[in-house]
């Protein structure tokens, strides 16, 4: 199953997604989609923005494909990526 690679911006705390061409990008919409070999390796080498103290906790999480949607499969990733569900006015879904 097709994969992103996540984490957390160090200082401020904020979600970011890997994207190769990019770096940590904010937005799940432009974050890179890994088939699971890249996937490991996009994973082994977030070590190295860990080690420059820029993003926290680096990790894949499983993604479904449709045409140009992509849509994490668990809830907890979706709510990562709009932010509260009690506060829609808050988070990335207020923009």
């Amino acid at each position: 199953m097709p994969q992103i690679l996540t984490a957390n911006r160090l200082q401020v705390g904020e979600v970011v997604y890997w994207n190769s061409a990019k770096g940590w990008v904010e937005n799940l919409a432009d974050a890179e989609v890994l088939a699971n070999e890249k996937a490991e390796e996009a994973l082994k080498g977030a070590a190295e923005w860990v080690g420059k103290r820029e993003v926290v906790a680096p990790y894949l999480f499983e993604v479904k494909v449709s045409g140009r949607d992509v849509t994490p499969v668990k809830i907890r990733e979706r709510i990562r990526a709009a932010g509260p569900t009690v506060r829609t006015d808050l988070g990335k879904q207020a923009g």
